[in-house]
């Protein structure tokens, strides 16, 4: 029982208007859990929320018993305007009579929780009647309220109420929470045995750990291996659930259980390779070896390393893991130090087999995900899996990229995205990269490093939309990089900059004298052949413009014009009357003028802040040095003046690039490319030149304002997260949710859908059409239903699993259901049935007999390899590739650290639906490329979250904006004109 209305109390408890009632009592306990306290200590929020409750109780007791609260007229209004936090002032009946704040602290908790205050002031003052329906309102709980108070009274926090129990013992809270993600059989067994009393203490591995458990018809349902090998890990039986689930929680501090879950969420695959022979135990004592900490310590799960290593495997036709590189190789990766000067592994013979390997890996996993030998196996891994085998890295490759690991590890990802790239092209990237890096001038190495980067990152764009075709990918990358290797002043820089673009473009288009407007057109995407095509192209092309007009950048053409033109004066060429209007374009930018002082700016920037590059640009003035006496030495000195400028140039292409949708600082603050800080000169003690860019200086305009400090490595990703702040939700009290915003931006903009056909994006329809044919189908054929609930077993955890169970044993329920059930769920179910079953795909529905005639017509435009790739999204972290790829793996928690984003890139449905939707309204592939940034962004506006893993607000927020966009009320800027043309 909850007192008040229940959108008053989910306000104030920061929960989501749109999760159904039976999800109310679990967010709450969720976000006690997580965000009501800070150590042993309560936060305001949940003070705050102890405080809303009791003060609802005690508005509520002026309600009736049909839960309305009328107030005749003034002479029963003062206790309630009491209770509210008010008094009153002026003559009842009045015009005059007004409310006063009282008491602050109850005032608040009216306003802020909707009470309708001044309704009821207004009533008051024309002396009528005020009704305002205040009930308490029931949700759902699972077991009974006298279950929990019972334990609680073993506790030291009895309570009469759940809610009340819920609000003041985390570690209740906790095991609320982690029951909840249980299925119903499971929470019934487990209240048998081992109870709640004995569940108790073990909720934080519970809560962590525990939502792969699954307890049917008595027994334990195992992941992988016999029921003998768990028995041996656990020391219980699994036929003996009440023993087994406390011993597995307990086990070597929780790290068992951790294992457990990891295994359980793995493929069907995976965890065949993992059962085989005496692997999962090996594993296991493998992984355990390293414990020192508690694997519930800390409100995220620990395990993401093990997780991301066990899923990225890839294993031979013997069943034996691949690992790349030698024995030797690995004996010496794990034999160096790390960072904090200890060696990674103290084992003997780690690494003399395979599997040793493999187990090394495992152990390492525990603490090293993200860097060390665990991280260089991911990286190398990833190369040799987008390889074929007789194409794979050779041992002087991998020895390169592991020597050079720590310094270029975000930029190898690079080599397997583009599998033609081979070990000449890595040799090259890691030589120029050492030689900007050893450029002793910091204004100099800051515009190498800009330069270089920009430069790879217009290679990376034009080779991924197909424009360098694969067989000139490797050579045109070469020679982008080589004239780099040798710079070691300005002039060379812009020469080895300017010539690195040459080489990028002639791949492209056979031509080296590309303006910037051909330039910017052939970044925008290949040439289209249909008009409407041609429209959505020039529509991309002219934001990207946009982007270097708002950003005041000099144009490609100035900048060569006036070098080229100072390069013949140098020779004896009198044409310095034609350069000034030239040399004039380079003064048309202006830095704002300052608001504070020097000692102001010191004093009140949270970090050193640093403008010189462009306040050095501010007084470059190359009129007087054309106009003046000048010697070739002075000519070749205002030659160099031009390369920061360059780089800003260059810099910008790629930031106008991955503008994302309804960007707002890259229109409003003209100093953002400029300020781009590679040199991370701006963060005191910050050396990762080569590292993520990272965002600072937000809400500190003492210091110049938000910029960004480090590489271009991930620049989609750091842009996405500095609009993603400006974003206003369009719930009350909705929050833009970091972990998953800035992804789900960056999968709107990364890829681009110019290449592909009406059959693929039909087909990418059809195939979700057919899962929910198939899913629809299966209500009324049980061994239909067995095989779609077999087939999502891969894709939905245990209680949503169950959840499905329960809604297909009736047709009707059947129905409901699968509106709920995502569009990567869909895509995944038919593709899998189709391999599963192929002698039954013209038995269930229309889009079944479509898709396998279509599949006849066109089988490489219809497969799921290549739908993956028009439709999938990147997955860095789990993959360490930006490919676009669909993956078959459930939902993972919320991680915290470098695993973080894990959550918002196994998300894989917005694509998918996005496709489905232009098919629909007859729309054709070219126009994702606007409408798809545009729906993406509206998604974020109608996202209203309640935590950081509440993924079913995103399946909300999409299927509303996808309502939204088919009823005309959604306008995408670009897309309606094309369209209607």
């Amino acid at each position: 029982m909850i007192p008040g209305p229940l959108r008053s109390f989910l306000r104030m408890a920061g929960i989501s208007q749109q999760i159904p009632p039976d999800e109310v009592m679990p967010m709450l306990a969720h976000s006690v859990s997580l965000y009501g306290y800070e150590g042993r200590s309560e936060t305001e929020f949940l003070r705050l929320l102890d405080r809303y409750v009791h003060h609802a109780r005690q508005v509520r007791s002026f309600s009736g018993a049909n839960g309305m609260i009328h107030i005749a007229g003034c002479a029963d209004a003062s206790r309630l305007i009491e209770v509210l936090g008010y008094k009153s002032r002026g003559s009842c009946g009045k015009k005059d009579f007004a409310f006063a704040t009282a008491d602050a602290e109850r005032a608040f908790l009216t306003i802020d929780s909707g009470f309708p205050l001044t309704a009821l002031e207004q009533a008051l003052q024309r002396s009528e009647p005020f009704d305002y329906q205040f009930p308490d309102s029931r949700v759902p709980i699972f077991y009974t309220e006298k279950d929990w108070t019972e334990l609680a009274a073993s506790t030291k926090n009895p309570a009469s109420t759940l809610l009340d129990l819920l609000l003041h013992d985390r570690t209740l809270d906790r095991l609320y929470w982690a029951l909840a993600k249980c299925d119903e059989d499971t929470r019934v067994a487990l209240k048998v045995s081992p109870g709640l009393v004995k569940l108790l203490p073990l909720a934080p591995e519970f809560d962590l750990y525990g939502g792969e458990i699954r307890i049917h018809s008595g027994k334990i349902e195992l992941p992988a291996g016999s029921g003998k090998a768990w028995q041996d890990l656990v020391g219980e039986s699994p036929g003996s659930p009440g023993a087994f689930v406390p011993a597995l929680l307990t086990r070597d501090h929780g790290w068992l259980a951790a294992y457990f879950d990891v295994v359980s969420r793995l493929n069907e695959t995976q965890q065949e390779h993992i059962a085989e022979g005496s692997r999962l135990k090996r594993l296991y004592s493998a992984y355990r070896s390293t414990v020192n900490k508690d694997a519930a310590y800390g409100v995220f799960p620990r395990n993401a390393g093990l997780l991301i290593l066990l899923a990225s495997l890839n294993w031979n036709a013997r069943g034996e893991p691949e690992i790349p590189g030698t024995h030797e190789f690995w004996q010496g990766a794990f034999s160096q130090k790390n960072n904090n000067g200890r060696e990674h592994m103290k084992l003997n013979h780690c690494c003399d087999s395979a599997e040793r390997t493999l187990e090394t890996l495992v152990a390492s996993s525990r603490s090293e995900f993200d860097s060390g030998p665990m991280a260089v196996f991911l990286v190398l891994n990833a190369l040799d899996a987008a390889r074929p085998v007789d194409r794979r890295l050779s041992n002087v490759a991998q020895q390169l990229i592991s020597g050079n690991f720590s310094q270029y590890s975000r930029w190898f990802p690079i080599f397997a995205e583009f599998p033609s790239l081979d070990v000449t092209a890595i040799r090259q990237f890691v030589s120029a990269a050492d030689r900007i890096d050893a450029i002793s001038n910091s204004a100099l190495r800051a515009n190498a490093l800009g330069a270089f980067q920009a430069e790879v990152g217009i290679w990376q764009i034009l080779a991924r939309q197909g424009e360098i075709p694969a067989e000139k990918q490797n050579s045109s990358w070469q020679s982008m990089v080589q004239p780099f290797i040798a710079v070691s002043n300005s002039v060379q820089l812009f020469d080895a900059a300017r010539t690195g673009l040459q080489a990028v473009v002639a791949a492209s288009t056979g031509r080296t004298d590309l303006s910037q407007d051909e330039i910017v057109d052939l970044l925008a995407g290949p040439t289209q052949e249909s008009s409407d095509s041609r429209r959505v192209h020039q529509e991309v092309a002219e934001r990207i413009r946009g982007v270097m007009d708002d950003q005041r950048l000099v144009s490609l053409d100035t900048l060569l014009g006036l070098y080229d033109g100072l390069t013949q004066m140098a020779h004896g060429a009198h044409i310095g009357d034609s350069l000034l209007s030239l040399a004039g374009n380079l003064r048309e930018f202006e830095m704002p003028r300052p608001i504070f002082t020097g000692s102001e700016r010191a004093e009140w920037s949270p970090s050193v802040y640093i403008s010189r590059h462009a306040e050095l640009q501010i007084r470059t003035d190359l009129t007087k040095v054309i106009q003046s006496a000048r010697t070739p030495s002075q000519l070749e000195a205002a030659r160099g003046r031009l390369t920061p400028f360059l780089r800003d140039t260059l810099v910008g292409l790629n930031y106008a690039y991955y503008e994302p949708p309804g960007a707002a600082v890259l229109h409003s603050n003209p100093l953002l490319v400029r300020s781009h800080d590679f040199s991370s000169m701006s963060v005191q003690g910050n050396r990762e030149l080569w590292g993520d860019a990272m965002l600072i200086g937000v809400g500190a305009p003492a210091g110049g304002g938000a910029y960004l400090v480090g590489s271009l490595v991930d620049l989609p990703y750091a842009l996405a997260s500095l609009e993603g702040e400006l974003i206003a939700p369009k719930n009350v009290q909705a929050l833009i949710w970091n972990e998953t915003v800035p992804d789900l931006l960056m999968d709107a903009v990364l890829p681009r859908w110019w290449t592909s056909s009406r059959v693929e994006l039909h087909a990418a329809a059809l195939y979700q059409r057919a899962g929910e044919e198939l899913f629809a189908a299966s209500a009324s054929n049980p061994q239909l239903r067995s095989e779609v609930i077999g087939i999502l077993a891969d894709q939905m955890t245990p209680d949503r699993l169950e959840w499905v169970r329960a809604a297909l044993e009736r047709p009707e329920t059947a129905s409901a259901a699968t509106s709920r059930i995502l569009p990567s769920e869909t895509f995944f179910l038919s593709v899998e049935f189709r391999k599963r079953y192929p002698d039954q795909l013209s038995s269930w529905g229309q889009a079944n007999r479509e898709l396998s005639d279509l599949s006849r017509e066109d089988p490489t435009d219809v497969s799921p390899e290549r739908l993956s790739a028009d439709f999938g999204v990147p997955h860095s972290v789990l993959l360490s590739n930006n490919s676009r790829v669909l993956i078959s793996m459930k939902p993972p928690p919320a991680f915290g650290g470098s695993a973080s984003r894990l959550l918002a890139q196994s998300w894989e449905s917005n694509n998918l639906y996005w496709a489905r939707l232009a098919d629909e309204m007859g729309y054709s592939p070219v126009m994702l490329n606007l409408l798809v940034p545009a729906l993406t962004r509206r998604m974020v506006v109608n996202l209203f979250a309640s935590s950081i893993d509440d993924w079913p607000a995103l399946f909300r927020a999409m299927q509303e904006t996808g309502d939204e966009f088919r009823k005309g009320k959604i306008t995408v800027i670009g897309a309606s004109t094309v369209a209607q043309r």
